[in-house]
């Protein structure tokens, strides 16, 4: 059985490479390159796998070497008595962290383009604010719009 500090940097390892895809992600992203994003998207997608292998690599050797259920991890490794083994697991830690953030700033830059396109698209139906009573459906300009009393306005 591999030990646990080969395990937790090979997960460091790929997660690095996790995190400089998803920082790829974001320019294509940016550029609106659906794609890069498809090629990044299969990329993503072994890199993920192995991420989940590491875990549960990280849960089997654990479990064999005596980990409580009730037990956290970070007071499993210090029981351990092996600092060089703290050291490499707080590294897997933050290498995580990094993913978890780009992965989030990823998502609302995703949200944020999802609600900008639906805003154009209700503007372009004549659905959105600023073009409300200015088109009719047949895009003709309305005239609702400027017979509003001036104690209305």
């Amino acid at each position: 059985m591999i030990d646990l500090q080969t395990i937790f940097d090979q997960a460091v390892q790929d997660c690095q490479l996790f995190l400089e895809l998803l920082d790829r992600e974001q320019d294509a992203l940016a550029r609106h390159d659906m794609t890069e994003l498809e090629r990044l998207l299969d990329a993503k997608s072994p890199i993920i796998k192995a991420l989940s292998l590491h875990d549960q690599a990280i849960a089997g050797w654990c479990q064999q070497a005596g980990k409580q259920a009730e037990q956290t991890m970070e007071g499993f490794i210090d029981s351990l008595g092996q600092p060089q083994l703290r050291q490499d697991y707080e590294a897997f830690r933050a290498a995580l962290l990094r993913c978890q953030d780009a992965n989030q700033r990823n998502a609302r830059l995703v949200r944020h383009s999802q609600h900008a396109t639906t805003h154009l698209i209700d503007l372009l139906r004549n659905q959105g604010e600023s073009s409300q009573s200015v088109y009719d459906r047949q895009g003709l300009t309305s005239r609702a719009g400027s017979q509003r009393p001036l104690t209305k306005a």
